[in-house]
């Protein structure tokens, strides 16, 4: 997860990639959490393979969390669904604003 602006917090999934916003880091986690729900569910009534129309994120955004700082559910007041594993990690940087190195 990663501060987008003043108020706004972005959760993106792995290895699924999904995008939820909201106001508080707690927030983003749980809208998050809703929209894997949905989109699980919907997959489950069609007979389709859970989130298989979403490819894992960019590599970036799997080494922003690798390089993050983990922060526990119970922190944010997150409760996970039953059978769920959950990790957290806040950014240290947005990825997509990675700096660049350029080559003079």
């Amino acid at each position: 997860m990663f501060q987008e602006g003043p108020g706004v917090w972005m959760v993106r999934g792995l290895e699924h990639e999904l995008l939820a916003e909201a106001r508080t880091i707690g927030g983003a986690v749980r809208a998050a959490i809703k929209l894997v729900e949905a989109h699980a569910s919907f997959d489950s009534r069609h007979n389709l393979r859970p989130l298989a129309a979403f490819r894992p994120s960019p590599q970036t955004y799997w080494n922003a969390y690798h390089s993050g700082t983990p922060v526990s559910l119970t922190q944010l007041g997150v409760s996970p669904p039953p059978g769920w594993n959950i990790s957290v990690a806040f950014a240290h940087r947005c990825p997509d604003r990675q700096p660049t190195h350029r080559v003079a």
